[in-house]
């Protein structure tokens, strides 16, 4: 959880994001356009239900949160905040291979997160830090295909710790309000992009 280069890819993602919402393809449709259908459907999901708790131990693989195995907009909010669980863990460890079950090739939030941790790994260091999730709300853009959630996250202050638990450098505390982007696809989600949130907060 570098501040920095997270602050910066924050803007890069900001584009991409936009790119998203703002312009409709065969592959991903705009996130805030209705569905040929209907209007969208947005779901205030509370912590206790869809969205996963809290990291106090980042360095414990997140559960999947039961309300994931839905295409709805309750499931979308539990998806994207099961997926911020996941950047704490990968941070902390090293592991990737949840996030990237999760990640499209073309989202460049995850790409960035990959990267920053590979980078880590090989200095020999690890980012401890917490990470909550204090709302979730899901959105039903194309049912049972395309989703997007607004997310209110916090990230505790962290620590770039070498593998014999010195601590190299402190990261202050983050808060943010962002948007993810998600496709339900083979009974499984899909993000397709993170960034700020694009409208009006929380």
């Amino acid at each position: 959880m570098v501040v920095g280069r997270r602050a910066s890819r924050m803007v890069v993602v900001a584009v991409a994001l936009g790119a998203l919402i703002g312009g409709c393809t065969d592959a991903r449709p705009p996130v805030a356009s209705p569905a040929p259908t209907g209007s969208p459907t947005t779901t205030p999901t509370p912590m206790s239900s869809a969205a996963p708790p809290s990291t106090p131990d980042p360095a414990t693989p997140p559960t999947r949160p039961a309300a994931m195995a839905e295409p709805s907009a309750e499931g979308a909010a539990a998806a994207a905040g099961y997926f911020m669980s996941l950047y704490a863990y990968a941070n902390a460890t090293g592991e990737l291979s949840e996030w990237d079950t999760m990640s499209a090739p073309g989202c460049t939030f995850c790409a960035g997160v990959r990267e920053d941790v590979e980078s880590r790994r090989t200095a020999g260091l690890r980012n401890i830090g917490e990470v909550h999730v204090r709302s979730a709300a899901g959105t039903e853009v194309d049912a049972g295909r395309w989703y997007s959630a607004r997310l209110h996250v916090v990230i505790g202050e962290s620590e770039d710790v070498k593998d014999d638990g010195s601590i190299v450098e402190v990261h202050p505390p983050e808060d943010h309000e962002i948007d993810v982007v998600m496709t339900w696809t083979d009974a499984s989600w899909i993000v397709d992009e993170v960034g700020p949130a694009s409208g009006p907060t929380t």
